[in-house]
């Protein structure tokens, strides 16, 4: 009888040190943690558990769902304590007094002494402040877009207005005075302009909603297509470009997007040339390594002092070149296609000598 209640004693007493012990080790961790056993019993928790939920009295070995049924994380509980496989939350909406926190939630198994599932560890970190942001900024691209598209239709129908009375006025042959002559001329020019910033605002938009939708693309035929597109000041790039492939005669990726970088790093090697006699263009696409596609594309034109221009080519209506013509647009979108497809872009480049710009895209291996 007596050796019984000394054991229970020690046993107790064993307790007492085991919970003080997992009561040390979940304050130790830099968010609000709590243990559970297999029948979602509290066995241990940190003090800024307790802190977030401003629960101030002892609730350990009570129901778990008996504080905190407003979590609804039963399911994922018993996920982990099943399995032993940890389950995590990324973006968890937890509704409070008629506040709605946003909390990553992670749940792991904890093991016991015998190397068995013990139960279930969650650990929450608040991250309302940043989902707030990240809505606030949502709400603002939206409404940015919204703007693009309004001031597009709402510019380009005077806009139209303007040209179609612009057109009446060269066709009327009462008007000889020179300088009238000359506003009708530079109206005329000023139309195109507009119309041109306009198309490429419009480009931009569509760019950034362009879906990615992979599919298996056989690169000669998409090369031979844009050697018979792609013009520039009578210029064919048919009669310029040289292309290898090396690897697959293929690639698993979005032809849109392919197409946009393609289309504009090509484009430019024919525009900043140095003249048309020497022009060298080359193209490889290298499917051989294992992770990554590499596309390179280089010319023999007139470069770019990359000491100036390196932070600045790559930004919107931004141009390394005032004496080519461009509207530079063309590597904002080359960038931003890049990114759709999970890739990155490099630049080399000597003033006088050339550029060459290479494309690294992630291998997909299937659709």
């Amino acid at each position: 009888m007596n050796n019984g209640i000394v054991n229970s004693k020690r046993i107790h007493r064993e307790q007492k040190v085991s919970i003080k012990d997992l009561r040390t080790f979940v304050d130790a961790i830099p968010t609000s943690v709590m243990m559970l056993d297999h029948s979602k019993r509290i066995v241990a928790y940190s003090n800024l558990w307790l802190m977030f939920f401003g629960i101030k009295e002892d609730i350990h070995r009570d129901l778990f769902i008996f504080h905190f049924k407003n979590l609804r994380l039963d399911d994922s509980i018993e996920a982990v304590i099943a399995t032993g496989e940890s389950v995590i939350i990324p973006s968890f909406e937890y509704h409070a007094n008629e506040v709605i926190k946003y909390l990553h939630v992670k749940i792991n198994p904890w093991v016991s002494a015998d190397s068995d599932v013990g139960g279930a560890m969650i650990m929450l970190e608040d991250i309302t402040e940043l989902k707030e942001r990240e809505i606030a900024l949502q709400e603002h691209n939206n409404e940015l877009k919204q703007f693009a598209y309004i001031t597009t239709h709402d510019v380009k129908s005077p806009i139209t207005n303007i040209s179609s009375f612009l057109h009446f006025l060269k066709e009327d042959k009462s008007i000889k005075d020179p300088s009238s002559l000359q506003a009708i001329h530079w109206i005329g020019k000023s139309i195109d302009k507009a119309n041109t910033k306009i198309n490429d605002l419009v480009k931009v938009i569509e760019q950034r909603e362009a879906s990615v939708l992979l599919e298996k693309i056989q690169l000669e035929s998409l090369i031979e297509d844009l050697k018979r597109s792609i013009n520039v000041d009578e210029l064919s790039l048919n009669d310029y470009l040289k292309v290898e492939f090396l690897g697959e005669p293929y690639l698993i990726s979005s032809q849109k997007q392919l197409i946009t970088i393609l289309e504009n790093l090509l484009t430019n090697g024919l525009r900043y040339r140095k003249n048309t006699n020497n022009l060298q263009l080359e193209l490889i696409i290298d499917t051989t390594p294992k992770n990554q596609t590499v596309i390179s594309v280089k010319d023999n034109g007139v470069g770019i002092d990359l000491s100036v221009h390196k932070e600045r080519i790559f930004g919107m209506f931004k141009r390394a070149n005032d004496v080519i013509d461009g509207n530079g647009l063309g590597l904002y979108l080359t960038r931003q296609a890049c990114e759709q497809l999970k890739g990155k872009i490099e630049v080399l480049s000597t003033l006088g000598e050339g550029t060459t710009f290479l494309v690294y895209l992630p291998k997909k291996n299937k659709l």
